[in-house]
Formats: C-alpha cells, sequence, structure tokens
C-alpha cells in the first residue's frame, strides 16, 4: 500500500477524511444503547480501560487542535482548533479537510 500518496493535500487525503467522517457521523447517529449497556458515568466507573481510552480522546484532540493551530494557514485554523477541543473529530476532520481543499486550490492557480 503506497502511504505516500497521504503526505500531501489531494484528493487520497480528502477521500479518507469524507470516509472518516461518514463513519463518525453514521456511528454517531446510529448507535443506540443496546439492553443491558451500562451508562457512560458506570462504565468509567467499573473499568480502567474504559477510563484509560476516555483520557486518550481528550489527548488526541489536544494534539489534533494543536497540530491545525501549528500547521494550518487558513484563518479557519483557530476557531477550528478551539471546537475540536470540544467537538473532537467532529469539528477537527472538516478543519483539515478545508486546509487540504485550500491548498489545493491555491496549487492549482500556480
Amino acid at each position: 500500500m503506497d502511504l505516500d500518496q497521504y503526505r500531501r493535500p489531494g484528493w487520497p487525503r480528502l477521500k479518507l477524511y469524507a470516509g472518516l467522517y461518514i463513519t463518525l457521523v453514521l456511528s454517531a447517529v446510529l448507535g443506540r444503547a443496546r439492553a443491558g449497556d451500562l451508562s457512560t458515568p458506570e462504565t468509567l466507573r467499573r473499568s480502567s480501560f474504559a477510563r484509560v481510552m476516555f483520557m486518550d480522546i481528550g489527548m488526541v484532540s489536544t494534539l489534533g487542535a494543536l497540530y491545525l493551530y501549528l500547521n494550518g494557514k487558513t484563518p479557519v485554523r483557530v476557531p477550528a482548533a478551539i471546537a475540536s477541543l470540544f467537538a473532537g473529530s467532529f469539528a477537527l476532520i472538516p478543519a483539515l479537510a478545508w486546509e487540504d481543499w485550500v491548498a489545493m486550490q491555491e496549487k492549482q492557480k500556480e
């Protein structure tokens, strides 16, 4: 598998962002509680693994926000970085896709 296609802004990376975002939205919309499921607070109380994963999600969102803030080139980067601290990938993925789209448009103009 050629991963070099994902190193620079382009259609492969935009397709990856789209697939990730669609999966995220579908999981949020179609995912529902099942009989016997524990609530989030109960799961966090009972499972150290769940607590670690919950913290990991927060750390990854923070790293994504920092990456976007430091490497982004459009004005969207600042509000999107802040939003990703609260909304996670729901804000981060579209912002990264926008950054790539703008970079692709600028490259086409050259």
